[in-house]
């Protein structure tokens, strides 16, 4: 939980300083007042970098050389204050510390601020591509078994060498031969992996999406990126000429996909675009519940102008889930009176943008 947050450089933002609620934490503004910047900012404490844009250049205020976010935190709490900052430069320098100590990594920053995103962009995990599924699981798996990535840098480290042999028709057989096997071991650890969390999943998104008539009958399904009737180490030899002419390794845990389906059929097909959107959220919702069951720590959530992207009822009930969680977290929209009801129901603070200005 964010006790204090400190912002410098960023957008259109002036420099600020805020305390922070525990439940919820409204912000509203004209559009380009710097709402959007302002959960940014957050965001760069939990995982170092921006939503919005691979180039860090384009979050640095124009003029300015640097950005920094910095907080007072209680990760468990516990009354236990923690401090933690994140510097950024505009040539790609990254610092980050925790009460002294430097961190790194982005995965020790998530670690220490684990954070659930929800904006317009949400509904890709169903709509968009395989990669966005992947991390979505990889996020849970991750987060519930820090281990896990170390298991998976290896297999891409793996994954990387048997595809540089294959590009360069370097294809000495036992090197070859050496990474397959690498790769095979480590493929079949990560798929038991996913599919262990898939369950807790499932279970959990069955549970928060009960009174969701539209979600009946649906089915959430893990491909892992090979047929798992077939020994993984057979397939590759089989697929060893496609793999050679196109550089590249076809199949593996890289190609894995989730598949969501409700009444038999993909639930982009069968679903409205606000069920697509309130189905995404309720597995973020299941991805927040089974980390505080495993770890004690509570995500926080950025919802990004939210009375934009869901209407009345789903978003009473994704907040009144978030309640439920005792999450904290931080809301955008343009007008005030959109919040009414949360604030009937919830301990909150209310601060309005302006320009880039903060004002309670």
């Amino acid at each position: 939980m964010l006790l204090k947050l400190e912002g410098k450089n960023i957008r259109n933002l002036d420099n600020f300083s805020v305390r922070c609620c525990s439940c919820a934490n409204i912000i509203y503004g004209e559009n380009g007042s710097g709402k959007t910047s302002f959960l940014e900012a957050i965001y760069f404490l939990g995982r170092g970098r921006s939503f919005r844009s691979r180039d860090t250049k384009t979050v640095i205020q124009a003029g300015q050389s640097e950005l920094v976010v910095s907080a007072q935190f209680d990760r468990l709490q516990s009354g236990v204050v923690s401090k933690m900052g994140v510097l950024r430069t505009i040539k790609g320098g990254f610092e980050a510390r925790q009460d002294g100590r430097v961190i790194r990594t982005a995965g020790e920053l998530a670690v220490q601020l684990p954070i659930q995103l929800i904006d317009a962009h949400s509904f890709l995990l169903l709509e968009g591509g395989a990669l966005q599924r992947r991390q979505f699981l990889d996020w849970g798996v991750f987060h519930v078994e820090h281990s896990y990535i170390t298991l998976w840098r290896r297999f891409h480290k793996a994954l990387k060498q048997r595809n540089q042999l294959l590009k360069h028709d370097r294809l000495r057989s036992s090197e070859l031969e050496l990474w397959s096997r690498e790769l095979v071991g480590l493929s079949v650890s990560i798929a038991e992996r996913r599919e262990e969390y898939l369950q807790l999943l499932v279970e959990e998104v069955v549970k928060i999406s009960a009174n969701f008539k539209s979600f009946v009958g649906m089915s959430i399904e893990y491909h892992r990126g090979w047929d798992r009737q077939n020994d993984l180490e057979e397939i590759l030899a089989k697929d060893l000429d496609r793999d050679r002419k196109y550089g590249k390794t076809h199949q593996g845990p890289h190609r894995a996909d989730l598949v969501v389906r409700v009444g038999g059929a993909p639930a982009v097909s069968y679903l409205s675009r606000g069920q697509i959107k309130a189905l995404v959220y309720v597995m973020k919702l299941a991805q927040a519940a089974i980390f505080q069951r495993k770890t004690g720590v509570k995500c926080i959530f950025l919802l990004d102008d939210l009375p934009a992207e869901l209407d009345v009822w789903h978003r009473d009930y994704l907040l009144m889930s978030l309640n439920q969680l005792s999450c904290q977290y931080f809301m955008t929209g343009v007008d005030r009176k959109d919040f009414i009801n949360i604030i009937e129901r919830s301990p909150h603070q209310i601060l309005r943008l302006d320009q880039g200005r903060l004002a309670s």
